[in-house]
């Protein structure tokens, strides 16, 4: 039996996979830019959006470049610590020119670097390698995914601004929740970050979709082009979909299929979404779902608000990758189905 080549797994670069490649090619780029726009940049989207997968496809190609270490980060350790650990490991594995100038660990063992004085903290060890890596011509690319704003973050963040101060070859690609960044952003002391770049997560292409399940599910054109309208161009809908019709071998979209289809999107991501959402904007959703044609003038009427604040939450929901503008005064659910999803919950709670 052939193996399903969708997933359903977030993160992992699955078999069957539509990438953003004018964003990869943005990020790329500018990473290889003698004058880079910016030595940080900050991918946005909604979950399931394929901010992830876009950071493992970045991680992956320069991790194979001869001039390029890649340090990924978990933001709920200690990132100075792994950051100093990861440059050095990978130093050595890939380029062997640590090691003769370093006898490395720290908490709990020594550090002595060229016959000098033992290194009492880790940023004095990180900038001894990172000027060994930039006499060598080498740079450093930090990815973090999934960032918020805990103290791990806000630590590493303002450690990073005075590492780029002294111009050390660090370059930092991270992935975060709109709401989570701009929580971030709101902090006084990480104005660095209001300056970053945003790359926000496009929708993928409906034509590609509908090309990837024409031939892959050896479907006829018409039915692939149905599929994919369903999708919306939501990366992780595409793979839902892809896989369900997979495993079922369905060649049509019928009852049994969209009802599988709602019921992973539902338990996958849009439970999380939902009970995410501060309540005022859970209730401008309610309200939008129960509408026909999206004004925002029912919006406002029926939530009883002015303009000015229905303008404020709708706009959160714009930037979070829930809505979508239609035309002038309307609005839409961007996630395939997530109307319906509200309808059941609005129904059941």
């Amino acid at each position: 039996m052939k193996q399903n080549p969708f997933s359903l797994v977030f993160g992992k670069e699955p078999k069957s996979m539509i990438s953003n490649s004018n964003q990869f090619d943005l990020i790329k780029d500018n990473l290889l830019s003698l004058n880079p726009v910016s030595t940080a940049s900050l991918i946005t989207g909604v979950r399931g959006s394929g901010k992830t997968v876009l950071l493992t496809r970045i991680a992956k190609y320069f991790s194979k470049m001869n001039d390029w270490i890649v340090v990924e980060l978990n933001p709920e350790t200690d990132m100075l610590e792994y950051l100093a650990s990861s440059i050095y490991e990978q130093s050595n594995s890939k380029f062997k020119f640590l090691k003769k100038d370093f006898s490395f660990s720290f908490k709990g063992f020594s550090i002595s670097i060229s016959g000098d004085k033992p290194v009492s903290n880790v940023i004095t060890l990180i900038e001894k390698m990172l000027d060994i890596i930039k006499n060598k011509g080498k740079k450093v690319l930090i990815c973090i995914d999934d960032i918020s704003k805990n103290q791990n973050v806000k630590t590493f963040v303002q450690q990073y601004q005075i590492f780029i101060r002294k111009d050390y070859p660090l370059f930092l690609l991270m992935t975060g929740l709109f709401e989570n960044v701009r929580s971030l952003q709101n902090e006084k002391s990480l104005t660095f970050l209001y300056r970053t770049p945003q790359i926000n997560i496009n929708p993928l292409s409906i034509i590609s979709i509908a090309e990837s399940f024409e031939e892959i599910l050896e479907v006829k054109k018409e039915d692939s082009i149905k599929m994919a309208k369903l999708t919306n161009g939501y990366a992780f809908a595409y793979q839902v979909l892809g896989y369900v019709l997979f495993e079922k071998n369905k060649k049509i979209l019928d009852e049994e299929v969209i009802k599988e289809f709602d019921r992973n999107l539902r338990e996958y991501v849009y439970e999380k979404i939902y009970f995410d959402l501060p309540e005022v904007e859970k209730k401008f959703v309610n309200v939008l779902s129960s509408l026909d044609d999206g004004k925002i003038s029912d919006v406002m009427a029926k939530l009883n608000m002015n303009k000015e604040n229905i303008s404020q939450y709708r706009d959160k929901l714009l930037k979070k990758g829930i809505l979508q503008k239609v035309s002038w005064g309307k609005i839409d659910f961007s996630l395939p189905r997530f109307k319906e999803y509200v309808l059941l919950q609005n129904e059941f709670f």
